[in-house]
């Protein structure tokens, strides 16, 4: 939404397209096997489909092609006539580059997990541990055995072809371009940190004494390659149990949410907040003292983080993917090995015991620059710009 917002904002049409799972009353229009809605919001057009039929989990979660989505990208496509097709996420969308392909019209890729060569999208193996890659499909086999390999062949020379037919294919970290890249030594990957949107920051003014009583707080998802469950058992570490930790957002797999519930049940000061919206990012973290993100697997480099340094909050995070590109430590925050919830709370301790040192780390982020949404489509509209030349 941020770069539509600032890609309209700079003269230019931008309509968005986005897969829906609201119920069938929700739609206006059926074309073939999809039904869709077309509506603003925050001033931009968006368009929102649906299968009529349920195609199943596989066509749904895991395929770049689906003929249904075929048919109704050609009508689409026909009828607004793009210049440009600008793909954020493959999921659901495959069929999308497809189409621009056929009728020439040129399309950017975003590269957001590993969707293209995963079709889990996370790199995770069955055993809940990072995978180092897909080895032309190969990796699947070994560790993720229960997905077919004839469509994991498939799928993965469909992937190929839609990189490397891709105007421009875009990371926001290196360490994510460079997964791919030694993946496909041929593909040429561009460099675009996410921006962020200042009118929804809100600075985090606390200044610290030595009896400052600390908030933690964690805000995302809650799966299990999220590192949640490391969170809390570092805060189940009797030294660290005086401490309160605020949990914001959700969950769909019930049974990782009852087991996280379980173990935050031993600390009374383990506080689960529910779902939030964006525009409340500003107030939580205005009013909380240091975000943690725990995550297991290979991160590229989540929002949330450029979210709380913007706001000024110092950040404790697992040393993987790219967030080593944007945590330093005991710079502007902290980092910790990946799923060592006994060092988590070896720093959360050290905070605890010393909230003063928070005010050099906040000092620091007060002189770092933050990437805006500015910034961000400044750099795609150079890309833009460039296919008319």
């Amino acid at each position: 939404m941020n770069l539509s917002s600032q890609v309209k904002a700079n003269g230019h049409d931008v309509k968005i397209i986005t897969h829906s799972f609201q119920p069938e009353s929700y739609f206006e229009h059926t074309y073939g096997n999809i039904m869709y809605k077309e509506f603003q919001y925050n001033d931009l057009p968006i368009i929102a489909y649906k299968h009529i039929n349920d195609p199943g989990p596989e066509i749904l979660y895991q395929a770049l092609e689906d003929s249904n989505i075929s048919e109704f990208a050609n009508m689409l496509f026909e009828k607004e006539k793009p210049d440009i097709v600008h793909v954020s996420h493959s999921m659901r969308m495959g069929e999308f580059l497809s189409t621009a392909k056929k009728l020439n019209i040129p399309y950017f890729i975003t590269l957001t997990d590993f969707f293209f060569m995963c079709p889990k999208g996370i790199f995770m193996t069955n055993e809940g541990t990072p995978c180092t890659g897909a080895k032309q499909g190969d990796a699947c086999k070994t560790f993720c055995p229960e997905i077919n390999n004839e469509f994991v062949k498939y799928r993965y020379n469909q992937a190929k072809n839609y990189l490397l037919s891709a105007r421009e294919v875009i990371a926001p970290s290196f360490f994510l371009a460079n997964m791919f890249k030694d993946e496909y030594p041929e593909l040429d990957i561009k460099i675009i940190n996410y921006g962020i949107n200042l009118n929804k920051c809100q600075q985090n003014e606390t200044s610290y004494t030595k009896d400052h009583k600390l908030t933690f707080c964690y805000a995302g998802s809650h799966n299990y390659h999220k590192g949640v469950h490391v969170l809390i058992k570092a805060f189940l570490n009797s030294k660290v149990k005086d401490a309160k930790l605020k949990i914001y957002g959700s969950g769909n797999v019930e049974s990782y949410n009852a087991l996280l519930r379980k173990k935050a049940n031993k600390n009374s000061n383990i506080e689960f907040c529910g779902v939030y919206d964006e525009k409340d990012v500003g107030t939580i973290f205005s009013e909380v003292d240091v975000l943690i993100v725990p995550s297991i697997w290979h991160e590229n480099c989540p929002f949330v983080i450029y979210e709380a340094l913007a706001c000024g909050l110092p950040v404790i995070a697992s040393d993987v993917g790219g967030i080593t590109e944007i945590i330093s430590h005991r710079k502007n925050g902290f980092t910790f090995p990946r799923g060592d919830s006994k060092r988590l709370a070896r720093i959360a301790r050290k905070l605890i015991s010393n909230p003063e040192i928070l005010n050099a780390i906040k000092e620091n982020l007060k002189r770092g620059k933050v990437n805006t949404v500015q910034d961000e489509a400044s750099e795609y509209l150079k890309l833009y710009h460039a296919t008319k030349q």
